[in-house]
Parts: C-alpha cells; structure tokens; sequence
C-alpha cells in the first residue's frame, strides 16, 4: 500500500513538471477551496477535540500541502548569486500578484481571543493563478495592481517582526497559491509544523552563519529562532545547522550584526 502510494505520488510529480499548467490549475483550484477547507477543520477540531488536518496530511495528502520557506534579499549578503527562485522579493517580481489580503489565521485567532497576538493583519500576497516555481527564473518582472514599493514595504515590516516567509503549495512544492508571512502563534502551517511537524515546511536554500568575533552572545537570536537551532547553555552560544531553516528572521534582528545567511552547496 505505502508503495503504491509512492508511486503514484512519483507519477503525479512526473506529470506535473511535464505538462506545469495541470500544477497550477490544481493549486489555484485549491487555493480557492483553501479558507472553507480551514474552516472546517477548525470546525472539526473544536467539536471532536482532534488534529484533523494532521490526520487528513498523515493518510491522505502526505505533505503535498504545507509551505517553503524563503528569505527576503536584504538578509543575504550583496556578494552570494542566487536564483530568482530562491529569494521572496524575486518570486513576487516575477508572480502575477493580485493584492494583499488579511491573514486568516490571525483573523481566526483574534475573533476567538487567543492568543493576543498584535501582527499585522493585511500580510497575504495573493497570485492570480497558480504559480510553477520551477518558471520563476525565466519570467520577467510582472508585478500588478499592487505598487512594488508597497509589496516591499510589508516584507521588510514583516522581517523586522519576526514573520517568515512561506509560499505555500499544493500539490507539490513546485506549485503554490499564496505568499505568507507567518507568526508562530496563529498561523496554521508554522504553528502546526512547530507542535507536531505537519502539515510539512520546507527549508529555503540558505542557513544561517554567525561571526563569532561580533557576537556578544547577547541571545537575541535564540528568541527569534523559532525552529530550535539557536541556543545558550551555561551562557554558551549553541547551533544546530540541522535545525535552521534559512528563514533570515535571526539576521534581522541580530543587534550586532553578527549573523548572516549562506546559501548551501
């Protein structure tokens, strides 16, 4: 049975990155369903006590649904060449974005009063129809109906709060929907991989690297890791590259500038 899930799963993909256009149909298609789907599992939980996106993502979807991570340009050093797909702003040049929306995780959470969390709402960046990663880098700039100057005014408000940045996908991480700028305390796909690892998140080209001879192990950027790969024991800087997720959230806010973001090998 596992096998055969496999490999379906490996002729789906195969059939995707063949013929891109049936990927971004079934994205947009789910994109649309996405907000009642959530809904209703938010629903089922509330009255039956369970998880049951990560039941429906355990049996069903096996990570086809979840979100990839990606750092905005000014956390990666002027110097590091990298492809337009693998760096935020690039991705939303090169999307037909349609506008900025409000954050339905917040929302939810806010309506429900829990917890408190005070992010910005509007934090959305919606594509018109779905998107293929893997056309990113062969795309010109096509930035629309939303001015570039404010698109990059949210990410880099986002950045300084601490939000990542996700693009979240379906059916594969090739095809996403809509560009995120998750909390850990809301929204679904970072709050629910944080407590149980699903739905799945998917690690961004980079990692993070400190310069020891600036940093003061002052441990700012232990609080804003939220994925555990930054430490202090017995006021000792600890890093687990294992566990770094190349989100740049701890390059934003390092005090002394001490960390930066490597693309990997």
């Amino acid at each position: 049975m596992h096998s055969t899930r496999k490999n379906l799963g490996k002729n789906l993909d195969c059939l995707l990155a063949r013929i891109p256009l049936i990927g971004k149909i079934i994205t947009s298609i789910f994109g649309l369903l996405e907000l009642p789907i959530l809904e209703l599992f938010r629903r089922l939980d509330n009255r039956f006590n369970i998880y049951s996106l990560g039941i429906i993502d355990k049996y069903i979807l096996h990570g086809r649904w979840g979100g990839r991570v990606v750092p905005l340009n000014r956390n990666i050093p002027v110097s590091t060449k990298f492809s337009p797909k693998e760096e935020i702003l690039e991705i939303i040049k090169r999307s037909n974005i349609t506008g900025v929306s409000y954050c339905y995780c917040r929302t939810i959470q806010r309506k429900f009063n829990k917890p408190n969390c005070e992010h910005s709402l509007n934090t959305c960046i919606h594509v018109s129809f779905g998107q293929s990663l893997q056309e990113i880098p062969y795309k010109s700039e096509n930035l629309k109906k939303v001015d570039k100057e404010e698109i990059i005014k949210i990410l880099e408000e986002c950045d300084e709060r601490g939000l990542v940045h996700q693009l979240i996908y379906f059916p594969n991480p090739d095809f996403y929907y809509v560009i995120c700028n998750c909390c850990p305390c809301c929204c679904v796909v970072l709050k629910r991989f944080l407590k149980s690892g699903s739905p799945q998140m998917i690690k961004s080209n980079f990692f993070s690297e400190t310069n020891f001879s600036v940093c003061n192990a002052c441990g700012n950027c232990v609080e804003w890791c939220y994925f555990g790969a930054r430490k202090i024991n017995n006021g000792k800087f600890e890093f687990n590259p294992q566990l770094c997720f190349g989100c740049g959230i701890c390059v934003s806010n390092c005090p002394n500038n001490a960390i930066m973001l490597k693309k990997k090998i």
